[in-house]
């Protein structure tokens, strides 16, 4: 009995202790930078999730040292990101933190090759690799122009398009670190159109000896992030856009609506986020989740008028160490209920509205609905280091993963007002497939899958993302 007694004495002293040391915590008596040269450190300490005269316990600590590492490599402005230990004084539990950084090379003045068409597999397969359909040029990006985290971008590019523009966006124009600017001028012309979509696939009408569109566009928009993970975006747009008679004569009356050759209208929008993803080109866990909406039409232009909503969100679980869990979801609502021109009339094959299998085909409509999951299981990964045979600090270390991957997805697409033969339009869809998948310098992302989907459809398809 003694030895029972004894026994239940010894569990429960040993309990009281750990929790007493989970409960135990410790106060950030001081953060110091080192690494930084460009960057200023009220930029990396915005960033920060931890901050000087913080308690945190122990048991949650090194969690947000992790949170504080993952959300500086997020900014784009470091190739590394540590944090670590300077001191600790264990009599009063105040704990020096150091954060350590290695900084990105931030301007690149690169010569470009772009793709007309929609993905790479459309240029492949449906166009031939036709060279008519490529965009050469130069871009020079300084995505730490001031040290601020700011973004300065020029380009131009001559081929299918002939474009030049100009952007600049600074994340903060005040001391509290909560507002910021952006604006963009873009112009472009080309002598190709796409005119229709006829069974899901793009109809286009080239005249090599004369523009058929021109596109002239001004976006200007107030960014405040009252906290690290939120950011609301407010945006005003201006559009206008022409192109030759002969498209709405001869190919489709309602490319701009009412006949009209010509379109300028002004936007405005209201974008809503949240981002607590580990990594944002490539997510292995955490979540995001948003919303916009956006109505064409106001003030003195009054050619186009719509008012829509966008919503989309993804949760990325992970098991063990190799293997996640995703899900990306996403949809389209139009609240003005009439036909829309067809040069805005997009609903699924744009941007992160893709679905594995479908990549040749594009849904136009009011509305869309999308729900795409993926498995994935670390294959390999690790760092490859050239040392001094690369002369910029940036890059010689190449951090990389090499996954396996399977997706499954389902979308829909409503077009109530559908007057071309797409017979994917209006049907509830089914894709998915297989591949590998390779992630570079934390941001540079190429995957190689073979899908399928349920009009029969199989072959391997090539994508790749760069977030820069």
């Amino acid at each position: 009995m003694k030895v029972v007694i004894l026994s239940i004495l010894v569990v429960l002293f040993a309990t009281q202790a750990l929790v007493a040391q989970e409960q135990e915590a410790i106060t950030i008596d001081k953060i110091s930078v080192i690494g930084q040269k460009r960057t200023r450190i009220a930029v990396i300490f915005r960033e920060l999730p931890i901050k000087v005269g913080d308690t945190i316990l122990l048991a949650n600590l090194s969690e947000k040292i992790a949170e504080a590492e993952r959300q500086l490599m997020n900014t784009n402005l470091f190739s590394k990101a540590a944090v670590t230990y300077k001191d600790w004084e264990g009599a009063t539990q105040k704990v020096h933190l150091q954060v350590e950084v290695a900084e990105n090379w931030y301007i690149y003045p690169v010569p470009t090759f772009d793709l007309a068409d929609r993905n790479f597999n459309v240029w492949w397969k449906e166009q031939n690799r036709s060279l008519q359909r490529v965009n050469i040029g130069l871009e020079v990006n300084h995505l730490n122009f001031t040290g601020w985290g700011d973004k300065l971008e020029v380009g131009f590019e001559y081929g299918y398009t002939r474009s030049y523009k100009g952007s600049y966006k600074i994340p903060y124009i005040n001391k509290k670190q909560t507002l910021g600017l952006a604006a963009s001028l873009n112009y472009s012309r080309n002598r190709e159109v796409n005119y229709a979509t006829v069974n899901n696939k793009q109809e286009f009408y080239r005249d090599e000896s004369r523009f058929l569109r021109r596109k002239y566009h001004f976006e200007g928009s107030l960014n405040w992030r009252p906290e690290i993970y939120a950011t609301h975006t407010f945006g005003l747009e201006f559009h206008q856009e022409w192109v030759d008679p002969i498209i709405i004569q001869e190919f489709n009356p309602e490319y701009f609506g009412d006949n009209k050759n010509e379109i300028n209208f002004f936007r405005l929008l209201y974008r809503f986020s949240y981002d607590f993803r580990d990594n944002r080109a490539y997510p292995w866990s955490g979540y995001t989740y948003g919303a916009e909406v956006i109505k064409d039409g106001v003030g003195i232009f009054r050619d186009r008028s719509a008012l829509t909503l966008d919503l989309f969100g993804s949760k990325f679980w992970p098991v063990g160490k190799r293997w996640s869990f995703g899900a990306i979801a996403g949809g389209k609502y139009s609240f003005i209920r009439q036909p829309q021109a067809y040069r805005y009339n997009r609903a699924l094959g744009f941007g992160r509205s893709r679905l594995s299998g479908y990549e040749l085909y594009l849904l136009d409509g009011l509305d869309a609905a999308y729900l795409r999951k993926s498995v994935r299981f670390n294959i390999w990964k690790g760092n490859i280091t050239f040392g001094k045979w690369v002369f910029l600090e940036s890059f010689r270390e190449l951090p990389f993963h090499f996954n396996l991957s399977m997706s499954s997805d389902i979308g829909y697409a409503n077009s109530p007002f559908n007057t071309q033969p797409n017979p994917l339009n209006n049907q509830l869809l089914w894709g998915g497939g297989i591949g590998i998948d390779l992630v570079f310098y934390y941001d540079f992302v190429l995957r190689l899958q073979y899908s399928g989907n349920k009009i029969g459809d199989r072959g391997f398809f090539l994508d790749f993302e760069l977030g820069i």
